[in-house]
């Protein structure tokens, strides 16, 4: 029974292989194409590939006659080739030849002919644009799926309000090298001395989805502007110029052969589209301890030395965190009671390109001083910034602390603790 069952079980698995292979083999599945570049220049060595898809194998192939326009370096290069992908199996063969351009002008490539089970199947007649040496050929037929795009974190804003604005680089081709920038001068904005980014080198590519379709996407530069006045204000285009990789503008290779050359760099200028942000002034009834600043934040506050005595410093912290700028924001107004005096303040701000905007980290350094003895309570103190998105003045206020301040033993001397 178990030699009988692995027989049947080889003959269903043979005939399941040769529906498979022979699926290939019908007549609407098999195609005979040319493939070659668009254009290239005289001098250029390229490839010209006659492929017969759907099958492993033709009968008459006729070698194609090339005229005096063309010098074939090597050829032609036979191959059967196989491909699998889930339940699809594609067979083929290519005939391929190496070939070098001598002349400059527009030219047919040499129609083939294949025949399959006694049908002819024939290639169509395509261009091929040669250029003069040296040309450059970025203009002709080199279909680069690649665009700049401009962007801004927000496009309507209040005035003095800082906001990000990127150029970003889409492709789906490889690129070989930045050429060149030129970045527009901004008439009516001012740009922010940090954060900043721009591209070294090559830049670093991550994958995004844009209009339904799947590109690598590269941030050329960021940067933090302000704007100048109240108003529709344009934030003009972006042009730059790339190389990108010929090759994989061409058919996918399959190794070099004898007399062919490595691929090159196709050069293309591209141009964002200008853009614009409407800028309208502050809210009404704005508090008079407003720190400008303009995001969504939060406060937190720590102290140091809640036991001193006259003549001792201790610290307060307060530390400002949140979406949006903090590099010219006023300090927490902190009302002191009597005894009690600010000996020095000092601030920290630290910010970064986030996935919202500007993420910004302020703090800012209270060292007081006690003057007399006795129990002081420091009140909260307060931080008043404007909610862009509902237009609101909210207020921050940190933890109230008690201190407790004794007498020291030797009067008139000032004892400075660590911080």
């Amino acid at each position: 029974m178990g030699v009988t069952h692995n027989a049947t079980a080889s003959k269903f698995l043979i005939l399941i292989l040769l529906s498979i292979f022979s699926g290939g083999l019908t007549a609407d599945n098999i195609s005979f194409e040319v493939r070659t570049p668009p254009v290239v220049n005289v001098g250029e060595t390229f490839r010209l590939e006659y492929v017969l898809k759907g099958a492993r194998d033709g009968l008459n192939f006729r070698v194609p006659r090339f005229s005096d326009n063309f010098e074939i370096k090597s050829g032609p290069h036979i191959s059967n080739n196989a491909s699998h992908s889930g339940t699809n199996y594609e067979v083929w063969k290519s005939y391929l030849y190496i070939v070098e351009a001598k002349e400059k002008g527009t030219f047919s490539m040499p129609v083939s002919t294949v025949e399959i089970e006694g049908v002819e199947y024939k290639t169509v007649e395509v261009q091929l644009k040669v250029l003069a040496e040296g040309e450059n050929s970025e203009h002709f037929q080199y279909d680069i799926d690649a665009f700049l795009r401009t962007q801004v974190s927000r496009t309507e804003i209040y005035e003095d309000e800082a906001i990000v604005l990127s150029c970003q680089l889409y492709t789906k081709v490889p690129i070989l090298e930045v050429k060149d920038t030129d970045y527009p001068v901004l008439a009516d904005f001012e740009v922010g001395g940090k954060p900043f980014y721009d591209h070294e080198g090559i830049p670093v590519f991550r994958q995004e989805k844009y209009n339904g379709g799947l590109y690598s996407v590269s941030d050329l530069r960021k940067i933090v502007i302000y704007p100048n006045r109240v108003g529709k204000l344009t934030i003009p285009e972006v042009q730059a110029a790339f190389t990108f990789d010929k090759r994989a503008l061409d058919e996918p290779r399959k190794g070099l052969y004898p007399g062919e050359k490595r691929g090159e760099g196709v050069d293309k200028l591209l141009r964002s589209e200008p853009i614009s942000v409407r800028v309208v002034t502050l809210p009404k009834n704005k508090p008079d301890d407003f720190s400008d600043a303009i995001g969504k934040f939060k406060l937190r506050s720590e102290i140091k030395g809640s036991q001193v005595k006259v003549g001792e410093l201790f610290a307060l912290k307060l530390t400002i965190e949140g979406i949006g700028d903090l590099g010219l924001a006023s300090a927490p107004i902190l009302d002191l009671p009597n005894g009690l005096e600010i000996y020095d303040l000092k601030s920290e701000d630290y910010s970064f390109f986030g996935d919202s905007g500007i993420q910004s980290d302020k703090t800012f350094g209270y060292l007081i001083i006690a003057k007399e003895s006795g129990t002081y309570r420091i009140p909260p103190a307060r931080f008043v910034y404007l909610d862009p998105e509902s237009g609101t003045y909210n207020v921050l206020t940190s933890s109230e602390y008690t201190i407790a301040v004794a007498e020291h033993k030797i009067k008139g001397t000032v004892v400075a603790s660590r911080y």
